[in-house]
């Protein structure tokens, strides 16, 4: 085992932070030797440095955050990186306590990866069709209120199978990968990330696995969020509308008998997480993407609002008014994939046409959620 001893690189972090022509912010990373197990004494680190430097009256110009996980070692994020005294004296901080703690390695700047400028916001793009599914969590009453607006929750073992089977749908040959672990996104030449994303999603809550080549632009993407709540979407101009919607709906359906809620919506590229919702078209009718959230318990009995393809369960079907103009296909388990006749009003453009829409809220009745159904169905751990 090697002696404790922790080195900073002052020379690499001072040209990260030139590099970022000095913006008040640095992301830093510890590259422990030995043991990989470290995350825990970064994130104590983290707090002891903010304290003295706190103490030290450099409270309001030097703070760091967001520690997140990467192959090489933990990252955090310096969100306020003020005069140079201050940030060397967290460095300092920073550094002792980790080899207080008996680690050894380097605190250096971490490395970030970019997407591309047409993926970086500065091309308006189109969007794009998405699926959003919630899956099966754990006793979600057993959760303090912190860790339900924070935490993946789903068993692990559903989780594996998740990731697993996320990545192998996502990837394509030639593709670049990039992965998200909290708030740090990193560029690697493994396409099968699968057990890297599942530890993400069970660590912090929100990870994420694009996958993507710029010519001609092709972009695939899955994310996880909080208590199980994953987006899947895909953008590729080469291929048709029905392929792409295919695409889609192969990964919301992987797995009907874990799966509490799904529907297929156009969406920015990249969509993070259901948070979306509140800028998706068309609005919803009744509630608004807050009430979604807070409400993750009633997922698998009612829906936000009606599209051309979603799987739902038995209680979502008791709910409905009439669905003798749509397709329902059994999955198993309580659960069915329903589909309109005719997908094209749906999902051959971005909006639906209104008289669709229309005849589709009429058609689901009962099943779209509305201020009232909420008031009268609190969530159990109130």
């Amino acid at each position: 085992m090697p002696e404790p001893g922790v080195e900073v690189v002052w020379g690499a972090l001072s040209r990260a932070w030139r590099k970022a022509q000095y913006e008040e912010e640095l992301w830093l990373q510890f590259r422990p030797r030995g043991s990989k197990d470290v995350f825990d004494a970064v994130e104590a680190a983290v707090r002891v440095a903010n304290q003295e430097v706190e103490d030290a009256g450099w409270g309001d110009a030097v703070f760091a955050e967001g520690v997140s996980d990467s192959d090489a070692g933990p990252v955090a994020l310096m969100s306020r990186a003020g005069p140079i005294e201050g940030v060397r004296a967290w460095l300092d901080a920073f550094a002792r306590h980790l080899q207080a703690l008996g680690n050894s390695g380097k605190v250096t700047a971490a490395p970030q990866a970019f997407f591309p400028d047409w993926l970086s916001g500065e091309v308006e793009l189109p969007r794009q069709l998405t699926a959003f599914v919630a899956y099966r969590t754990d006793d979600l009453t057993l959760l303090d209120e912190q860790e339900r607006s924070m935490s993946w929750s789903v068993p692990a073992e559903l989780t594996a199978k998740i990731t697993d089977a996320a990545t192998a749908w996502g990837r394509f040959d030639g593709a670049d990968v990039y992965l998200l672990r909290s708030i740090h996104q990193t560029r690697t030449k493994n396409p099968d990330v699968g057990p890297t994303l599942a530890d993400g999603a069970a660590r912090f809550g929100q990870a994420r696995v694009a996958y993507l080549r710029s010519e001609p632009r092709r972009l695939v993407w899955a994310s996880l969020g909080t208590l199980g709540r994953t987006c899947y979407g895909v953008m590729d101009d080469t291929v048709s509308w029905q392929d792409r919607l295919a695409q889609v709906v192969r990964a919301m359906a992987a797995f009907p008998g874990d799966t509490d809620l799904a529907f297929v919506q156009y969406c920015n590229a990249l969509t993070p997480d259901w948070s979306e919702l509140a800028a998706g078209r068309p609005l919803l009718p009744y509630v608004k993407e807050s009430h979604i959230r807070y409400n993750r318990h009633l997922n698998a009995q009612y829906i936000a609002d009606a599209h051309g393809l979603q799987l739902l369960t038995d209680a979502h079907l008791a709910h409905a008014n009439d669905l003798s103009d749509w397709t329902i296909e059994p999955l198993g388990a309580g659960k069915h994939l329903v589909q309109a006749k005719d997908l094209k009003p749906w999902y051959a453009t971005v909006d639906p046409a209104p008289e669709t829409l229309a005849k589709a809220r009429a058609d689901f009745g009962g099943m779209l959620l509305t201020p009232e159904i909420i008031a009268a169905n609190p969530p159990p751990w109130r």
